[in-house]
């Protein structure tokens, strides 16, 4: 930022303060006359937004404001991913959020292009403006697990591949005989992940019956056969 005086009442050698009103408080440059008729302060100040100035010279105080606009995005941006790993059937998708930066540090305000390609094969495109120095959407994972990637770019800037495991949903279903378990799945019928940490719940009588059990390969044994209508229950992701 740079200020001007010039005049014929500007004489060499004459000295002036500049003040900057920023956001962490005042900063004070001052300044002299390199030749008589014009005094020229300059501020190091590089962050972008309002910025009221106060010029104290000759005993006058000139006060003013400048709006100093962000400049153009670079690379890398950041991408942060809410979570990297996220069942089908949560109800909250992960969120993406993104404060695309300039040369100085200021979050732009250009427009963010995002690009999601889900493990279905479905490819979802979004422009959004950043808001409040961010910005972010919610990313739909579908309904069939795999790896999630997700792109971002704004003007000439492009960041990371952030990733999510698009995760099978709690087990709901399964196929047992005398104690052995196959085909276990979610209610969208996707295989359970392998080394999920299972429960089977059932009723024996008046007994509430509960036996753990751990799948490989969507199948696995329990310790013991267990009474029809069986259920099998998996950990909520939160």
């Amino acid at each position: 930022m740079t200020v001007t005086l010039s005049g014929a009442g500007v004489r060499r050698g004459d000295r002036a303060t500049l003040t900057l009103f920023t956001p962490a408080g005042a900063v004070r440059l001052p300044g002299r006359a390199a030749q008589g008729g014009q005094l020229v302060l300059t501020a190091p100040y590089v962050r972008a937004g309002l910025i009221p100035f106060e010029v104290q010279y000759a005993g006058r105080r000139l006060s003013g404001e400048l709006r100093r606009a962000p400049g153009a995005p670079v690379t890398p941006l950041t991408l942060k991913v809410g979570a990297r790993g996220v069942r089908v059937s949560q109800v909250r998708p992960p969120a993406l959020v993104l404060h695309p930066l300039d040369a100085q540090g200021n979050v732009t305000d250009l427009p963010v292009d995002i690009v999601i390609r889900r493990p279905d094969g479905v490819t979802l495109r979004r422009r959004v403006t950043p808001t409040h120095l961010t910005a972010w959407t919610f990313l739909p994972p579908g309904r069939v697990t795999g790896l999630l990637r997700v792109v971002a770019t704004t003007g000439d800037a492009a960041g990371e591949v952030g990733e999510v495991d698009v995760l099978p949903g709690p087990a709901r279903s399964l196929r047992g005989d005398r104690g052995a378990y196959r085909d276990i799945r979610d209610a969208l019928g996707n295989p359970v992940t392998p080394d999920e940490s299972l429960t089977v719940t059932a009723r024996d009588g008046d007994w509430n019956v509960e036996v753990p059990l751990t799948p490989v390969e969507g199948r696995a044994r329990s310790p013991a056969p267990l009474p029809p209508g069986a259920r099998v229950q998996a950990e909520e992701l939160r």
